[in-house]
Formats: C-alpha cells, sequence, structure tokens
C-alpha cells in the first residue's frame, strides 16, 4: 500500500539519502579503477551487475504477465545512457569538473522547453539559462586566455547533460510506469550503452579485465550493486513518487552539493576560483529552475507509450 509506506519511510528522506549517495557515485567509480579495471570496464560493472541482480525478479513479472520496463526503451536508453556517460566522465577529467559539465543540465532543459516544445521564455528561465551557461564558461575557461584543453572526459560529462535533460523530460511524462520498471530500465539500458562505448576504437576506455582482476572485483562490485546502487536508484524513483515537484527539484541539489563538495575535498585535484565559480552557478541555476519549471509538461513527441 503506497499510503503505508509513506507513513513508515518519509518520500522526502528517503529522495535526500538517495541524492546524496549519487552524489558520492565517484568515488567507488575512482576505486574500481585503482583496483585496475579500465574506465570502460568501470562503469560496464556497474551496471550489468544490478541488472543481473534484478533479472530473476524481472522473469517472475514475466510470468505473471506484468511488464519488465524493458518496453521503455527510449526512456531507459536516455536516463541509463546519460549517467553511462557521466561515469565515464568522472574516469576521463577531473570530478568537479564531470560534475559542473554534467549540471549545465538547466540551460539545456530551459532551451529544449522554450524552443522545441514552446514553453513560455519567463524572468526564471533565462535567470536559470544565464547561470548555467556562466558556469560552463568559469570551468572551461571561456575568454579567459590559454586554459586547460578540453578533452574527452570534459566532452563526455557535457554530452552527459543533454542527454540527461530529455530522459528527465520523459520520466516526467511517464508518472504510471512501475518503480521496479523504471529501474530495471535504467540499468539494462546503460549496460548496451557502457557496452556499445567500449567496442569504439578509444584508447582512454581501456580493455575488458583479464581473469584474475574480474575474480577478485566480482564480490565488490555485487557488494556495490546490492548495498548500494540498486537501492538509491530504488529509493529515488519511489520518493520522487509522493513529493511535489518544487521540494523535489530542490532535494535532487543535494545531489550536485554533495558531489561537488566531496570532489573539493577528497579528489586531491585543482579546486580554485574558476570551480569554485563554475560550482556556484550550477547549483544555483539547478534551484532557479525549481522555481521556473512547475507543473507537469505537456504531452508532446517525448510522451513513453505502450507497445
Amino acid at each position: 500500500n503506497p499510503m503505508l509506506n509513506k507513513r513508515i519511510i518519509s518520500p522526502e528522506l528517503m529522495v535526500a539519502v538517495s541524492a546524496g549517495v549519487w552524489g558520492l557515485f565517484w568515488i567507488p567509480l575512482r576505486a574500481f579503477d585503482r583496483m585496475g579495471l579500465d574506465p570502460g570496464w568501470v562503469v560496464i560493472s556497474q551496471f550489468s551487475a544490478p541488472f543481473l541482480l534484478l533479472a530473476p525478479l524481472a522473469v517472475v513479472r514475466l510470468r505473471r504477465g506484468q511488464r519488465t520496463g524493458l518496453e521503455h526503451f527510449r526512456t531507459g536508453l536516455l536516463v541509463g545512457g546519460a549517467v553511462v556517460l557521466y561515469s565515464e566522465s568522472v574516469l576521463l577529467t577531473d570530478v568537479v569538473r564531470a560534475l559542473i559539465l554534467f549540471y549545465v543540465m538547466p540551460a539545456w532543459g530551459t532551451l529544449a522547453e522554450v524552443y522545441l516544445m514552446g514553453r513560455r521564455f519567463t524572468l526564471w528561465r533565462g535567470l536559470a539559462l544565464v547561470l548555467s551557461l556562466g558556469g560552463l564558461v568559469a570551468i572551461l575557461g571561456i575568454g579567459s586566455g590559454p586554459g586547460r584543453p578540453v578533452n574527452l572526459g570534459d566532452g563526455l560529462a557535457l554530452l552527459s547533460g543533454i542527454v540527461f535533460t530529455f530522459g528527465a523530460m520523459r520520466i516526467r511524462r511517464s508518472p504510471d510506469i512501475s518503480v521496479f520498471e523504471q529501474v530495471l530500465a535504467f540499468f539494462f539500458y546503460g549496460t548496451l550503452v557502457a557496452g556499445g562505448l567500449s567496442l569504439l576504437p578509444l584508447a582512454a576506455l581501456g580493455h575488458p579485465p583479464d581473469l584474475p582482476r574480474f575474480l577478485a572485483v566480482t564480490p565488490w562490485v555485487l557488494l556495490m550493486s546490492g548495498g548500494i546502487l540498486i537501492p538509491a536508484m530504488w529509493g529515488l524513483y519511489w520518493g520522487s513518487r509522493f513529493v511535489d515537484p518544487g521540494r523535489l527539484g530542490i532535494l535532487l541539489q543535494i545531489e550536485a552539493v554533495v558531489g561537488i563538495g566531496s570532489a573539493a575535498l577528497l579528489a586531491g585535484e585543482p579546486f580554485g576560483l574558476p570551480e569554485a565559480l563554475g560550482s556556484a552557478m550550477v547549483i544555483g541555476a539547478g534551484l532557479v529552475e525549481v522555481f521556473g519549471n512547475r507543473g507537469p509538461l505537456p504531452a508532446n513527441k517525448w510522451d513513453e507509450r505502450p507497445p
């Protein structure tokens, strides 16, 4: 009973904790990288293992005539693929740079809603756009003389935010999809995208691990999947169903705050004025977007349709 669950567990707390966990996701990614997995295969492990753990439940649902979530391939590819791109970026560039470039999302959301969907350009949306693009300029050093060149990780982080923007739009229009369906689609289609990236001739993504290394990391991958990734994603999707959009938007900003703050303190990477300014701008843009994007989005071609 959803109402009973709501009384037992605070949806707001569930969303806040889950968002905080995802903000720290860069830490285990870097840990598996240090354990000898190449970047491409670190990410494959973080998506394929949760899917394999959930697969038996999907089989049970199929036998009962229920949906598994694999039907929602557009949403799964967009959301799962976006997080895959972000995860790869964390291993290929500075963590703070990856986080800031990913969280430029309010800019892409504003542009998509105004120019592709015909929504009104408001003061809130304009402010979110300016702050987001300001964060982008600050972290990339555009117009400030010679800076650090943009690398593959930076490009993947920026692309991940764009892709996630469209995935988030589909989620907002698909409230009737069960939590299990959302979680399974996320990990399954994320696995497909991660596997596809590993086939590209990109030396930075590396090669499959040898058998001894695979056996050494497997218990940790399974522990990460069952103990952290699946509960965090489940909590995020479940809690979001019971929290009003405005409050939800604010709670989701915890992910950005925790991610950027932890990276600044723990990653041991440069964190100067450009990083501080970029962080403040993208977090501010996310909060402003909450006030500029109230209410459900109108139905259009991005809707999730049952087959």
